[in-house]
């Protein structure tokens, strides 16, 4: 907004009694600034503004909004406009004085203005305390409004006592120029009665016109609900009825001179909240269902005292599945089932109202239910004419209401009675009459009826049969066909409408009876087993019974009858019933055998056997058949005269005397059969016989012989053992008996070990178990050879496919002869006696023996008449050296107060001494050459050679010192006794300190050696150099020994490089080989 100012001057009338007053230019009015305007019906504005810094003037302001309307404030800075704000405004405020006026203009704009809610009006509280909700009414507070305004109103509820907000909720509404009511209800998880609880309102400006979103009015009063007095200690709520799994708060109210301690849930001590000074309250989640009567809540209080109410905890009504049909379409019955249980009884209970739509209602709707159908159940009358009916169903309790309908054809919705009485009328062999009828009259329906028709081995049959309708107790007759001769039968029956099938009726009462008797229908099953005797044959007849399907009746007895071919009568027999076979005595003739079973009806088709008497069947090796354990799967080839098929016989208990013969007949052209029985054993050799059947004879094909599933032989073999030799034993062994082989045998396994004795009584096994397999049943003899002399355990076992049978272990002593024994002896003895001689030999050769792998080394001495020079050369080839005269002596000083190892300083002596040259020729063999004087090391009797140092080139502290060559003559120098004779001269042992060159030495006190304690190899070896190294004569020691006749370095040996370990043996060996020479 931007203000327009213009100053005008204006001539004021000075009052001539005003109190005179310090005017100046600070006193001139100020225009107006920041305007701000704000209304609460967007017809009324309230308008302020900034009138800058106070004057000494009085100010009076003009407001001018329309042309001609104009108004004046007196010293405010704020103003009322009546103007409907609908786009926009321009205002004019001028300020006004005694010195002048200054004005400013605005453009003011709906989104400028500042809309500032009203308090809501009418405000009231209204408590439904059942139900713990409180509903809440009031007015806008507006009596018109020019544009519709969105507002949101600001619920709060209080805990009066605590003024405590515990729930905040918004209403959003829209103010126009209606002055509407408003409502709101909540629901407090909180009993109302248990403290007192207030409410208050307010309005929020949510218009997005607007520029005074969120602006908010002030609160309404505090419309207060309140709580139980303290007259008494109570709990509330009061004997609520709630849903399961409901959160619920429970709240005690402590009487005048109480205190609450604890509030329980039924058994269950719950925490309490504080409410108030007196209240408290407990919440329980999700609850569970209640008991009939109901769940105690109890608050105990101090002093002593309870308070108390019940909770009923339950379920809404299921009811489902109503259904109304009719039995004898005179009445209709409704029924349904009431669902899940509610938990509820009582008052609390579910309540129902049945009725037809249009005519009446059942007035048993809420007696119990059926006992057995756990339903309930009502009875309408059927109304003449009326055939579709509409039934409804209301279930109700505190927790909510179910309501169900049903709709009935009558005629579709028939559940007949059962039969009433079932009558047999007629029983024939294949067909029975049965008559049925009821007690009630179907004669407008036809029925649909099934018969479940039961034998006596329990087999099951339905068949369905239509009747037409009777009048009640007529009958209605039905024949049952398809029947077994002399079987039981029992029927029941059940009915349904058979145009409307609806559902059937409940099973009719049984009624029995029997079919009658025919002659049987099949042959009997015939076979024979023959045993031929001196006199004759003993044939065996036997047969199998005929099923109860085939005999058509009861049998009452067998006839046997046989004749023989070359004669014309026959004979007979009769066989009672309770045996299947006979046995019949004859002669070599060939006879022919009948067998009929006979029964009251009539007799069964003849069964003829043939026996050939003069036949000799031929017996030959059978065959081998593997079986399953449930039987043997057989196939065999065919036969060249079978015309009728094949006949397999078995025995089933072979071990028995009657071994229960058992045969199978095969049609013809089938080579191959199975056969099953739960009689079959693992373990047992089954014989099988196969015979092929002519027309005139039955021959035997085949014979098999097999196991259902072999096991291990149960008995053991009987061995015999026999030894041949001290290194071989010949075993053999008998057969085991067919029944204990239990399975075929497949070889032999023969098992040795050597024993070893312990005592007298008791041998243990040693070494390993070998094992010889013999594959060939047959066999039962074995030569175990390549054995010592030993006690061998020898055991022998038959095997087949089910397993390795036990066996009966036989002990055999195997002895060596005694020239064995001889030899055994003497062999060692022998060896012993020649290495004795052998050793004896060496001793005393002990000498030749050194010489030969050990002989001395000689030592390392070379006089000058051995000094040789090789021909045709000028020099000796091993050390050529020059004629000289010695020049300088090398003294090694000792260092007072320190030993040979500690001394550093190696000083050289040079004295000038004039020498001729030696001529470089060596032809003057007479002149005595000049041999090298080796002065030898010096070592402290108390230190060991291992603990010098090594002498090197870049070291003065070497043990190792040298003097100039010198020639074979005895001499001294600056009166120190110097040793020089020709040769080589070995190392001493002497404890010599060692000398210092800064210090003269006494040449008393210098020890000298002067007697040699053999030779001494130089310590350190392996720090020796293998090159003559280029040292200075004047600072430098010569570190390295060289050989007396070679200016090369002495190398050490091979064994001396490789290690210490292989010196010391070898100078061990050496020693020894020394001292065995001393003795």
């Amino acid at each position: 907004m931007l203000p327009k100012l213009h100053l005008q001057t204006l001539l004021t009338t000075v009052m001539l009694l005003a109190p005179q007053v310090d005017v100046s230019e600070e006193d001139s009015p100020k225009a107006p600034t920041d305007l701000k305007c704000a209304t609460h019906d967007m017809l009324t504005f309230i308008c302020s503004w900034s009138a800058g810094p106070e004057t000494n003037l009085k100010t009076s302001y003009k407001i001018c909004y329309k042309p001609t309307h104009c108004e004046s404030v007196e010293r405010n800075v704020s103003g009322k406009i009546n103007l409907p704000l609908i786009e926009a405004a321009q205002i004019h405020i001028t300020a006004v004085n005694t010195l002048g006026s200054a004005t400013a203009t605005f453009q003011v704009t709906k989104k400028d203005i500042t809309f500032i809610p009203p308090v809501p009006q009418n405000v009231k509280v209204v408590p439904d305390f059942s139900s713990q909700t409180l509903s809440l009414k009031w007015t806008g507070g507006i009596s018109a409004l020019v544009i519709p305004t969105t507002i949101e109103f600001e619920i709060q509820v209080l805990w009066t006592e605590k003024m405590e907000v515990i729930h905040t909720e918004s209403y959003a509404a829209q103010l126009d120029s209606q002055n509407k009511t408003f409502q709101w209800s909540w629901i407090s998880s909180m009993p109302l009665k248990c403290t007192s609880h207030s409410v208050r309102i307010r309005s929020i400006s949510t218009d997005i016109l607007m520029s005074s979103k969120n602006s908010s009015s002030d609160w309404s009063k505090l419309q207060t609900i309140p709580g139980a007095d303290d007259s008494e200690s109570v709990m509330f709520p009061k004997d609520k009825v709630v849903s399961v799994g409901t959160n619920m708060t429970f709240c005690c109210v402590a009487g005048r001179g109480h205190r609450i301690k604890t509030i329980n849930y039924g058994d269950e001590q719950l925490p309490c909240n504080e409410v108030g000074n007196r209240n408290k309250a407990i919440t329980k989640y999700n609850l569970p269902p209640s008991v009939s009567s109901g769940t105690n809540v109890i608050c105990k209080l101090d002093p002593v005292g309870v308070a108390g109410t019940v909770v009923f905890v339950g379920y809404p009504p299921d009811d489902q599945q109503l259904e109304c049909e009719t039995r004898d379409l005179q009445n209709i019955d409704c029924h349904w089932s009431p669902g899940r249980q509610t938990m509820l009884l009582g008052k609390h209970k579910t309540f129902y109202t049945l009725r037809e739509r249009f005519t009446f209602s059942c007035p048993k709707a809420n007696d119990d239910a059926d006992p057995n159908g756990d339903k309930y159940k009502c009875s309408f009358p059927v109304i003449n004419g009326h055939q579709m009916y509409e039934f409804l169903l209301k279930a109700k309790n505190p927790l909510g209401e179910v309501e169900t309908s049903y709709t009935l054809n009558l005629y579709t919705r028939v559940y007949p009675y059962r039969p009433s009485k079932v009558v047999v009328c007629y029983i024939g062999s294949r067909e029975t009459e049965l008559s049925l009828s009821w007690g009630v009259s179907y004669k407008n329906m036809t029925n649909l009826c099934q018969f479940e028709i039961i034998t006596n081995n329990k087999e099951k049959e339905l068949r369905n049969f239509t009747l037409p309708g009777q009048e009640a107790n007529a009958l209605s007759n039905v024949t049952v066909k398809q029947l077994y001769p002399d079987t039981s039968y029992s029927v029941r029956t059940r009915c349904a409408s058979a145009e409307h099938f609806w559902k059937w009726s409940s099973w009719s009462n049984s009624k029995t009876w029997k079919t009658k008797e025919e002659a049987p229908s099949k042959a009997l099953d015939v076979w024979r087993e023959i045993k031929r005797t001196e006199h004759g044959q003993n044939v065996f007849v036997k047969w199998k019974p005929l099923p109860h399907s085939d005999a058509k009746g009861t049998i009452v007895k067998y006839e046997i009858t046989w004749k023989a071919m070359n004669e014309v009568g026959e004979q007979s027999a009769f066989a009672p019933v309770s045996t299947n076979s006979t046995e019949l005595h004859l002669n070599f003739s060939d006879y022919i055998i009948s067998v009929r079973a006979i029964n009251l009806a009539g007799s069964s088709p003849t069964s003829q056997i043939r026996i050939l008497g003069l036949l000799e069947e031929q017996v030959d090796e059978p065959s081998i058949i593997s079986g399953t354990p449930s039987g043997f799967n057989l196939s065999w080839s065919p036969g060249t005269n079978e015309t009728c098929g094949y006949i397999v016989d078995w025995c089933l208990f072979p071990d028995t005397p009657d071994c229960n013969l058992q045969w199978q007949k095969v049609p013809p052209k089938t080579t191959h059969t199975v056969i099953t029985s739960d009689s079959f054993r693992p373990g047992v050799r089954y014989s099988i016989s196969v015979y092929g059947c002519s027309q005139h004879k039955e021959y035997l094909l085949e014979k098999m012989a097999g196991y259902t599933q072999e096991l291990a032989p149960r008995r053991a073999v009987k061995v015999k053992a026999e030894a041949n030799s001290s290194h071989t034993v010949t075993l053999w062994w008998g057969d085991i008996p067919v029944q204990d082989r239990r399975g075929f045998i497949k070889g032999y396994r023969v098992y040795y070990v050597p024993q070893v004795n312990y005592s007298a009584r008791s041998q243990k096994s040693v070494g390993i178990k070998e094992v010889i397999d013999i594959t060939d049943p047959d066999v039962r003899n074995v030569k175990v050879t390549n054995l010592h002399s030993a006690t061998y355990e020898f055991t022998v076992r038959a095997y087949t496919a089910g397993g390795e049978g036990i066996g009966e272990p036989i002990n055999i002593n195997l002895v060596d002869s005694s020239l064995g024994l001889i030899l055994a002896i003497l062999i060692p003895l022998a060896t012993t006696c020649f290495c004795g001689i052998l050793l004896g030999i060496c001793y005393a050769k002990r000498n030749c023996v050194k010489e030969t792998f050990y002989p001395d080394i000689p030592k390392p001495e070379i006089h000058g008449e051995q000094w040789s020079v090789g021909e045709g050369r000028s020099c000796n080839p091993t050390f050529d050296v020059k004629p000289f005269m010695p020049d300088k002596v090398c003294v090694i000083e000792s260092v007072p107060g320190k030993d040979a190892e500690d001394s550093d300083i190696c000083k050289v002596e040079m004295d000038k001494c004039d020498s001729e040259q030696i001529d470089d020729s060596c032809s003057d063999t007479s002149s005595k050459p000049m041999l090298p004087s080796y002065h030898p090391q010096i070592v402290d009797s108390y230190k060991a050679s291992s603990d010098s140092s090594s002498g090197s080139i870049d070291s003065c502290a070497t043990q190792v010192t040298y003097s100039d060559i010198q020639p074979p003559s005895s001499g001294s120098v600056n009166n120190l006794e110097v040793i020089s004779d020709s040769g080589y001269k070995p190392q001493m042992r002497t404890h010599v300190p060692l000398l210092d060159v800064n210090h003269t030495p006494n040449p008393q006190h210098l020890d000298l050696p002067e007697q040699s304690e053999g030779y001494l190899p130089q310590v350190k070896v392996n720090n020796w150099s293998l090159y003559s190294p280029e040292v200075d004569e004047a600072t430098a020691c010569i570190g390295s020994p060289t050989s007396v006749n070679s200016t090369q370095f002495l190398l050490p040996d091979q064994a001396s490089e490789e290690g210490p370990s292989s010196r010391s043996s070898s100078w061990k060996f050496s020693s020894l080989m020394s001292s065995e020479q001393k003795r």
